[in-house]
């Protein structure tokens, strides 16, 4: 018996079963679609600090694969904080629930409007205001990974598969690969980069733990014991805490460890300097944190801890510097756990002398 084998669809509709395309987006992939020829593409992201960030090198890889395309980035008031506008054409910010209440219905659909008429809509949102952008347009191509596959076919003519097991940024990439192009294998943030800027003189690691949620965060006895603890084993390299710019991420509660020489409390940066200060460190150490992803965005190795959201979509496999704190039973990674994990990546000195933990205080 002779079997033949499984083919892709031909031209730009790059894909066996992996992904989801309606039978017109692969007829327009397969006779159409040309990205040199494509004039205008719009992105949807809305998100805080750490999504915003991790759709960078989305943007950059979409530049490469349409060259001659005006792109639209599509914000939201409400995330605003590290929006990547510096990557795109043109921004459009749509209404979020800071407007609530100042805005009208008619409003909101003369928003959404204002995207204006595409050729290529790339949803990484895939939320309701996202919806509706896609509805109100024409463009011929709408890509998304929503979770509820009944929007494939429905809203979205072509769509990649979402998991909590892959890197969401990853995920994103996979929508330009299944038009044919291959991202690069370094991702690219356009962001400072920590190869360049690691200072190998006066090493430093950066601890931070806030974020938007105080369930993904340490207690701060906890950090105070992990801070003390890493500062005595390795005593070599400095300590710091970075600041937030909420309440409780603040570090008054640390003044006790001011005693150690190779500790600090460092406070809330701008983005721009954030960006250069993680690039510039040993090793950045935070929860599913937005911090966290500004240090991967840098190609700074972390150590991510994790116990109440899941660690795989927002730890990159491209890159083998990053490493998890968690539990396969979601409890709470131990100070041992982190310090052990931080000391197998062989980044970090060891005292050298038993002398020098005693020339701390």
């Amino acid at each position: 018996m002779k079997f033949s084998e499984p083919k892709i669809s031909s031209k730009h509709a790059c894909f066996e079963k992996g992904a989801y395309a309606s039978k017109s987006a692969k007829y327009y992939l397969n006779n159409e679609f040309d990205p040199n020829t494509i004039k205008k593409v719009a992105v949807i992201r809305h998100a805080a600090l750490g999504d915003q960030v991790i759709t960078r090198p989305f943007l950059v890889e979409a530049r490469k694969f349409f060259p001659n395309a005006e792109i639209t980035l599509v914000a939201l008031s409400t995330y605003q904080y590290g929006m990547p506008s510096d990557l795109a054409d043109r921004t459009v910010v749509l209404h979020g629930r800071d407007k609530k209440g100042q805005v009208s219905f008619s409003d909101k659909m003369a928003n959404f409007k204002e995207v204006g008429d595409q050729d290529i809509i790339f949803d990484l949102a895939c939320t309701n205001r996202s919806y509706w952008v896609n509805i109100l347009n024409k463009a011929k191509l709408k890509v998304g990974f929503p979770y509820k596959s009944w929007l494939h076919g429905k809203l979205y003519n072509a769509a990649v598969w979402r998991s909590d097991f892959s890197p969401e940024v990853e995920t994103m990439l996979d929508m330009l690969r299944l038009l044919g192009h291959t991202p690069a294998l370094r991702l690219d943030f356009a962001y400072p980069d920590h190869q360049e800027l690691v200072n190998k003189k006066t090493p430093y690691i950066v601890y931070f733990n806030g974020a938007s949620q105080p369930r993904k965060v340490l207690q701060n006895d906890q950090m105070k014991t992990l801070l003390e603890a890493a500062i005595k084993k390795h005593p070599n390299i400095e300590h710091v805490f970075l600041e937030g710019v909420k309440d409780n991420e603040k570090g008054e509660y640390l003044s006790d460890l001011s005693k150690y020489k190779n500790f600090k409390v460092q406070p809330c940066l701008p983005l721009d300097e954030l960006l250069a200060y993680c690039a510039g460190a040993t090793m950045v150490v935070a929860p599913d944190t937005g911090v966290r992803n500004v240090a991967i965005s840098t190609h700074t190795p972390t150590v991510g801890i994790f116990y109440a959201t899941v660690p795989f979509r927002y730890t990159p496999r491209y890159e083998p510097i990053h490493y998890i704190a968690m539990n396969a039973d979601a409890s709470v990674p131990t100070t041992t756990q982190i310090l052990d994990i931080m000391a197998s990546t062989g980044l970090l000195p060891e005292a050298t002398s038993t002398t020098a933990l005693r020339n701390q205080t």
